[in-house]
């Protein structure tokens, strides 16, 4: 989590707020993440969001996804016409 904190100022940093972002900026800016905010990055850990979704961060996808999705795929049962056969 603190290295995408990082990365979130240091990016906005980069596009034009060499000062420094904000410590607030209105909801709607933030919302829309058209504005950096240290309020912003206060409210993704106080609401636990450990992905930082609420500061643009895309989900991280588990590496077990992909194989638990291909067993559950193989253990669904194929329909035949009327009949229901399991793989």
């Amino acid at each position: 989590m603190e290295k995408k904190i990082h990365l979130y100022i240091n990016t906005w940093l980069e596009q034009g707020y060499s000062d420094g972002i904000p410590d607030e900026v209105p909801v709607e800016l933030m919302q829309e993440h058209l504005a950096p905010s240290y309020k912003a990055i206060a409210y993704a850990i106080l609401q636990n969001d450990h992905g930082l979704q609420s500061l643009g961060f895309s989900p991280e996808e588990s590496k077990w996804y992909g194989v638990l999705k291909k067993i559950e795929i193989q253990e669904r049962p194929v329909i035949v016409g009327q009949q229901v056969r399991l793989l």
